[in-house]
């Protein structure tokens, strides 16, 4: 049996057991075993406080789809029937020296990786799901957990007897903190940069009308063209592809962008000047959620027209309708990029956890 709670000295081995429930762990090794658990584990990640979207299976499923590589070992841990847990990882062999490495699903592209757990289940879950990798120590050499927010149980769950444990700064994310109305934006940006902004946007209203819209279902596709278009043209003049080059990547968006869209999360915004798309913000929300937060991932300007400070008005739009949301922060994701302090965003870091056995 699995302890749910710290165990008490005054409480006998027979209490103990029965108010302790079993954890059923089960292994889901296939694609079709992921699309059969995807009900439940969106019903689980509204369910989890400390959720983001880059834990739903809106945007975890088509990451394994199109990017995945290696055999698939995600465990789900459910009580008397219901899932109230889940740890979505993968086995990846490196070619270099053989190792055979646990990654959660999302590496790379995914700014905080994480385990799902009901509220209470994450000592319990985290727990199982140690022993199970422990009795299974022939499948795997090391566990390589990168992404993880401090509060992340994939950091914080102690490791089994014989294993080693290394936890090590991992790339910071700048974090605005937003006001509670757009008036008081004065107290947590700069000035200068404020300021800053009222010229820009007089400046790019001289070239034409400047209007914002978000994407919708009709939209999103048109939307999301115009930021490959933009982030690839901006990249090019730095002699580079940047991180939408790749075809797979770019399918795992396109599958992606509809069900993050059903769920309210999805915040894709388009500039225009003169009915001409010139910048493209795409980022998502979690203020259904404690965290209430806003992220922004990426986004694309017409490099020609660089000097209009485009970068600056599409993130400021989406700053504004942030607040409107109700989000209390806005997260820059990783990176330590100078625009982002400019803002007057704080570094948050995240952590990188390894673990070996024997």
């Amino acid at each position: 049996m699995l302890e749910m709670e710290p165990r008490q000295e005054n409480v006998s081995e027979e209490e103990r057991q029965e108010a302790t429930p079993a954890l059923e762990l089960i292994e889901v090794t296939t694609m079709e075993g992921l699309e059969r658990l995807r009900p439940e584990w969106a019903g689980l990640w509204k369910r989890s406080p400390t959720a983001t979207p880059f834990q739903s299976p809106e945007w975890l499923i088509p990451w394994w789809r199109h990017i995945g590589e290696g055999d698939l070992w995600t465990l789900a841990l459910r009580e008397k029937g219901r899932l109230v847990g889940l740890l979505p990882l993968y086995i990846y062999t490196q070619e270099w020296n053989g190792s055979r490495d646990v990654f959660p699903l999302g590496i790379a592209t995914t700014d905080y990786l994480d385990a799902l757990f009901l509220p209470g289940y994450e000592d319990a879950g985290m727990a199982a799901a140690f022993a199970h990798l422990d009795a299974n120590r022939d499948r795997w050499d090391l566990c390589d957990f990168s992404d993880l927010r401090e509060s992340s149980p994939l950091l914080s769950a102690p490791a089994p007897s014989g294993w080693s444990d290394e936890v090590e700064h991992g790339e910071p994310c700048p974090v605005l903190t937003l006001p509670e109305t757009e008036e008081g934006l004065s107290g947590c940006v700069p000035g200068h940069l404020l300021h800053n902004l009222r010229y820009y946007t007089r400046r790019a209203e001289r070239e034409g009308e400047v209007t914002f819209e978000a994407a919708n279902a009709d939209t999103v596709e048109d939307l999301f063209d115009a930021l490959l278009r933009l982030h690839r043209a901006r990249w090019i003049t730095k002699g580079e592809e940047g991180v939408l080059s790749s075809e797979a990547v770019q399918r795992t968006h396109r599958e992606a962008l509809p069900g993050l869209l059903a769920l309210g999360v999805l915040r894709l915004y388009a500039m225009r000047i003169g009915g001409r798309i010139v910048a493209v913000f795409y980022g998502f929300t979690d203020t259904h959620h404690p965290m209430r937060r806003s992220y922004y991932y990426l986004s694309g300007f017409e490099p020609e027209l660089s000097h209009l400070s485009l970068g600056t008005l599409v993130i400021g739009h989406a700053v504004r309708e942030a607040i409107r949301d109700g989000a209390a922060e806005f997260d820059f994701l990783r990176g330590h990029e100078s625009y982002k302090y400019l803002w007057g965003a704080q570094d948050r870091w995240n952590r990188h956890r390894r673990l070996w056995h024997g």
